[in-house]
């Protein structure tokens, strides 16, 4: 990933599944010039800006993020809004203000991608790894085979009830478990004194 830093955020929001949004932004009837804005499909419905303090200057950025904010507000919009401010982090009283009408997120230049992954991984989709193993994801296109065993096959019907129904079998199966061992062992003390 190349480029300013606004559009290594830009490439990565698109690639996750955003909807990069045309400039100038247009909310309820205004304009607003921003480094860029994106929504989400599907995964989120976050309203995400990028601020570029850098190019644009604190001032501008500030005054933008925050009449984007009103416009939401006076259409009573319910999508969140998150900012990721490009450029020097900001501090103080900017930090406050942008921080009273939505999510910031700082990423400063953030010229390494995997870095950049991780300080927007809020608003990314899950990534999951791999499975270590096919015979333990159960959800593998083999099927899963059970161990030829009364309890294993109890415990797979009553997980098809729910935690609670495979908690009572288990049980069930623990004190039958113990009651045929202290029988075991009343049975071995009577032996012994018959003999």
């Amino acid at each position: 990933m190349s480029g300013l830093p606004a559009e290594r955020v830009a490439a990565l929001l698109v690639g996750a599944g955003y909807r990069r949004i045309e400039m100038p932004l247009q909310v309820a009837g205004l304009t607003f010039d921003i480094a860029g804005a994106f929504v989400g499909v599907g995964h989120s419905a976050d309203l995400v800006l990028v601020g570029d303090m850098a190019a644009d200057g604190e001032r501008k950025v500030v005054q933008q993020v925050e009449g984007i904010a009103r416009a939401l507000d006076v259409m009573r919009s319910h999508r969140p809004l998150s900012t990721i401010i490009v450029g020097p982090r900001p501090v103080g009283k900017t930090l406050e203000t942008l921080a009273q009408v939505g999510r910031i997120l700082a990423v400063e230049e953030a010229p390494d991608p995997a870095e950049l992954r991780d300080q927007l991984a809020v608003l990314l989709p899950l990534e999951l790894p791999a499975t270590l193993s096919a015979d333990r994801d159960l959800g593998g296109e083999d099927a899963f085979v059970l161990p030829d065993d009364p309890l294993a096959e109890a415990l797979m019907e009553a997980s098809k009830l729910g935690e609670e129904a495979v908690r009572d079998c288990f049980h069930k199966a623990l004190n039958a478990a113990l009651a045929d061992e202290e029988n075991d062992e009343d049975g071995d003390d009577l032996g012994e004194v018959d003999a």
